[in-house]
C-alpha cells in the first residue's frame, strides 16, 4: 500500500523490522498488538499483530480496542 511507505528508507526498514519482530514475538507468546504510526504530512502506518493492511474505514480507536481485547 503506497500510503504506508514512509519517504525515508531507514524509517521504512525500521518499520519492516519492527513488524517482523512483532510477528515472531506474538507467535512465541500468544500476545497481540496494534501498531499505529501517524506523522504530519499524511504518512500513516497501521499493523495488527505485525501485519499491515488495516482498512482505512476502521478508526484507530476501534482498531486498538479490538487488538487489545477491550
Amino acid at each position: 500500500m503506497e500510503f504506508q511507505k514512509h519517504p525515508d528508507s531507514a524509517v521504512r526498514q525500521a518499520i519492516v523490522r519492527l513488524c517482523d519482530a512483532l510477528c515472531s514475538w506474538e507467535r512465541n507468546t500468544g500476545r497481540r498488538s496494534a501498531l499505529v504510526i501517524r506523522e504530519q504530512g499524511g504518512f500513516c502506518f497501521r499493523a495488527a499483530s505485525g501485519k499491515p493492511g488495516i482498512p482505512e474505514d476502521i478508526l484507530d480507536e476501534n482498531f486498538i480496542a479490538v487488538e487489545s481485547g477491550d
